[in-house]
């Protein structure tokens, strides 16, 4: 829900117009135009690092859901969004406030994409999923805050306060789980 609030907010600044720089390679710092194989090298060790990285975060929300006394699904589904999203906030803001608007939506609307089709297929294929009441009021939550951005937008009444309170939801549904697993 994030990615798409911040998808707006850089399609309008997309559509009132801006050029960006990209900066150099890390890899290749100097270099007007990198050497493919550095451009190879930076993305494979990036995906390395990512790879470790979301590794260890899944054993990470195994080892501490039953610890707070949750099972590792409704763990999940609370920690699991904000900390996947946390680092496309961070590039998109970064990004805007350099006027590197394209970049920054480009960046939203392939992470969009890419999460909306590879986990959820990885999730569907390899795991077991046991429909609960903690998924039932996820996917209620989730359906209502679509709901009322589209009816929002579709109204041409979308505010920064609007947006704020799209954001909420994720409070919601935060507090109605306190029923759900009591």
């Amino acid at each position: 829900m994030i990615h798409f609030l911040l998808l707006i907010v850089c399609a309008v600044a997309v559509y009132l117009g801006d050029e960006e720089e990209l900066e150099p390679l890390k890899f290749q710092p100097g270099a007007a135009s990198p050497a493919i194989w550095t451009v190879a090298a930076q993305t494979l060790a990036t995906l390395a690092v990512i790879f470790f990285a979301s590794q260890l975060f899944v054993k990470q929300l195994d080892a501490i859901g039953p610890v707070i006394g949750l099972s590792a699904s409704v763990t999940a589904l609370l920690l699991s969004p904000i900390a996947t999203e946390l680092p496309e906030i961070m590039n998109a803001v970064i990004w805007v406030r350099q006027g590197k608007t394209k970049l920054a939506l480009a960046n939203i609307s392939g992470s969009m994409m890419i999460q909306a089709t590879v986990p959820s297929g990885l999730g569907l294929l390899f795991t077991s999923w046991h429909f609960n009441a903690a998924l039932l009021w996820s996917g209620l939550v989730t359906i209502a805050a679509v709901v009322y951005l589209l009816l929002t937008m579709r109204a041409h009444k979308l505010t920064p306060a609007r947006l704020a309170l799209a954001a909420g939801f994720y409070v919601f549904f935060g507090l109605g789980l306190i029923p759900v697993l009591a």
